[in-house]
């Protein structure tokens, strides 16, 4: 069984009590904003800093998860408003006056003059847009491949609305038009490429020295148990399991080096053909991990400009997000944050009920003949993924 958040009797309890929130407690929160973790390298954004009693504390209640974020150097305010932020810009927006073209052959062409624009305008712009931080030789990859991903993403983009229902399992597949004329929106496939650029120059210093390789970010790999795999219909799946974590050594890297992982992951998913025509599906089994746990494996904002790369910089269109094993915390942090999300978007989001795993991966991605092996205990076939590739 699949259960999807949709209850808008909940949302509207819990947005009661944060407006409750904001009126009594807000101001004690807002005068520790001053705190927030933007410093990745700081100690006061690792858990170290976090009393040994605070880690025991439940988080059970919205008011409890909200008043949480005060003990982490931050406010819900200010996390609430940098996730809203994230979600809108997950989706493109037409423009009027937009540049179109009719083949990718004709789009890539535009696009690269768009870039070269770009990158005449001076030379730090001609250095933001050399693209010299992306992993490409790893991936066998060219910046023409980096281009047709954006412009692929447009299209999809374009025919969000509805679904191309040829595939059966949830989320389907992207409605991606089958004939060679297929109305590119080549102007809104630069705009979320200069995001990109913007983002990848903003940790060009992460990720220039070592060049950004599988073999540099093998250690921080080993600590992350992510899986990456195609599904019956050909969709990227995406495997993350912090059950199978280790959250010690996972902590104990430097957020840089966590940075340069997700970055790495991020374009071995969005260079992929599958998840560029067919879609992405997250699977990600949260262990019903503990909300301090959590919420200390990475600095806040370090988290969060991580998660808007992935969510709203990158040309990835997630078909379907599964969430298993969700602990009650999480449950309240979604149920505010969706009070934000459209509905096409909380349509996206699926929760596994505990003891119908099995039943509901094999809906999801097609049985257990594309399920990793050692992906829990949920009777997976597959021995290898994508990644086993780069290990080899």
């Amino acid at each position: 069984m699949v259960r999807v958040f949709n209850s808008s009797v909940l949302l509207k309890v819990y947005v009661y009590i944060y407006i409750i929130f904001i009126l009594v407690a807000a101001p004690e929160v807002r005068s520790e904003e001053s705190n927030i973790c933007t410093d990745a390298s700081s100690s006061s954004c690792s858990d170290a800093n976090i009393h040994d009693e605070t880690k025991d504390e439940a988080v059970s209640s919205p008011f409890q998860f909200m008043k949480a974020f005060s003990k982490l150097g931050t406010s819900w305010n200010h996390v609430l408003a940098e996730y809203i932020s994230v979600v809108k810009g997950a989706d493109g927006v037409d423009l009027k006056g937009d540049a179109y073209a009719q083949e990718m052959n004709e789009g890539l062409k535009l696009l690269q003059l768009m870039v070269q624009e770009a990158a005449s305008a001076s030379k730090d712009d001609e250095l933001s847009w050399s693209f010299r931080s992306t992993p490409l030789s790893d991936f066998g990859k060219t910046i023409d491949d980096v281009l047709l991903a954006f412009l692929r993403w447009s299209v999809v983009d374009n025919n969000s609305s509805h679904d191309d229902k040829s595939c059966s399992l949830v989320g389907n597949v992207n409605a991606f038009p089958s004939s060679e004329k297929q109305d590119i929106n080549v102007s809104k496939a630069f705009r979320r490429l200069a995001s990109y650029v913007q983002w990848m120059q903003s940790v060009d210093a992460d990720l220039l020295d070592p060049p950004l390789t599988y073999t540099s970010i093998s250690p921080s790999l080993k600590t992350f148990s992510i899986y990456v795999t195609h599904d019956s219909c050909e969709r990227l799946i995406w495997w993350v399991n912090l059950g199978q974590t280790d959250m010690r050594e996972f902590k104990s890297k430097e957020p840089r080096e966590t940075i340069r992982l997700f970055v790495w992951v991020a374009h071995l998913l969005f260079l992929d053909e599958g998840a560029q025509m067919k879609g992405l599906v997250v699977v990600d089994d949260m262990a019903e991990i503990g909300f301090w746990d959590y919420m200390t494996m990475l600095p806040i904002q370090v988290g969060i400009s991580v998660d808007r790369f992935l969510i709203s910089v990158t040309p990835l269109k997630a078909k379907n997000v599964v969430l298993m094993h969700l602990p009650r915390w999480a449950e309240i942090g979604y149920g505010l944050l969706s009070w934000f999300l459209t509905a096409k978007m909380k349509s996206r989001v699926t929760t596994v009920l505990r003891g119908e795993e099995i039943e509901t991966l094999g809906r999801v991605v097609g049985g257990s003949n594309f399920i990793p092996a050692d992906f829990g205990s949920f009777e997976g076939e597959v021995k290898t993924d994508m990644i086993a590739h780069y290990r080899n």
